[in-house]
């Protein structure tokens, strides 16, 4: 007889199937909460991220990493569903946004039991970066209709909408900073760290979901991800996953791999724009992320 854990499994994912179906973006919402909710429950370790965060290229890395230790087709980049069905001793690992990013500041809400009996990876980026990247990719790539209409307003609003904007990544942070404190399975990195120093930083991400990987494994897999290498390899389809692929065919602004690089929000907001994001951030950002 399944267990009580699988039934709840099963349950979940075959609503979230079903919701799958419907078009909108409450019903997008509710589809991803109750997936992640059931992965997470079945996790062994989890990195979690706002959207925009560059978790892609993270997630490109550590599929190198798994293909080179288990064997795992690093072009399908780490589906859950095909971890939970691996052999033993391969980590479940989830990647999760831990909710839609349609969501004001008042309705992100961190249920810290979920995360009690897994290892949990925060990846964090500033604010402003985060902001400007989610507007590119509402404009380029959702095919939302709220979405894309949100993403029709002047960027300098944009990055201050309720339903995402900086406000809301701020207390999304804030939340996960405060988890870091109250458990000893958190580890936090930096989307910055990993552009500052790319090896020591997949290490520390490595280590923390417990891969065995070597300097060679990783400097393998930091070439794997680099950026160039990934918009090569998304612009030959490499990837089975479409994750890691172009929304419209043949049209370059719709690519999930774009520039990367750290503090561009200051260079297409402008100076006085980028002084109010700072402002904003270095009064009510958690001090643990250095921003």
């Amino acid at each position: 007889m399944p267990s009580r854990s699988n039934l709840s499994y099963y349950a979940k994912r075959g609503t979230a199937l079903v919701l799958g179906l419907i078009a909108g973006s409450a019903a997008l919402r509710l589809k991803r909460d109750l997936r992640d909710s059931a992965y997470l429950a079945q996790a062994d370790a989890v990195v979690v991220s706002y959207p925009k965060s560059g978790r892609t290229f993270v997630r490109a890395m550590l599929a190198r990493l798994f293909r080179r230790q288990y064997g795992i087709d690093e072009r399908r980049l780490l589906e859950f569903a095909d971890l939970r069905g691996a052999k033993a001793g391969v980590p479940r690992l989830l990647f999760t946004h831990a909710g839609d990013t349609m969501r004001r500041p008042e309705e992100i809400q961190l249920d810290k039991r979920a995360y009690a009996h897994t290892k949990v990876i925060l990846i964090a980026r500033h604010p402003g970066d985060i902001a400007v990247s989610r507007y590119h990719h509402l404009k380029y790539r959702s095919r939302d209709k709220a979405r894309k209409k949100l993403a029709e307003r002047q960027l300098d609003e944009f990055v201050w909408v309720d339903q995402g904007g900086i406000p809301s990544i701020v207390k999304f942070l804030n939340d996960f900073a405060e988890l870091d404190r109250e458990h000893q399975n958190v580890t936090i990195v930096r989307y910055e760290d990993f552009l500052a120093q790319p090896e020591a930083t997949l290490a520390t991400v490595a280590k923390a979901i417990g891969l065995s990987a070597g300097s060679e494994d990783i400097a393998d897999a930091v070439a794997f991800g680099s950026i160039e290498n990934l918009k090569r390899l998304e612009q030959d389809r490499y990837f089975t996953s479409s994750r890691l692929r172009r929304s419209k065919k043949g049209d370059e602004k719709s690519g999930k791999v774009r520039k990367g690089g750290s503090g561009g929000f200051r260079k297409v907001l402008g100076a006085r724009e980028a002084r109010h994001i700072d402002e904003y951030v270095k009064q009510n950002l958690d001090s643990v992320f250095g921003y």
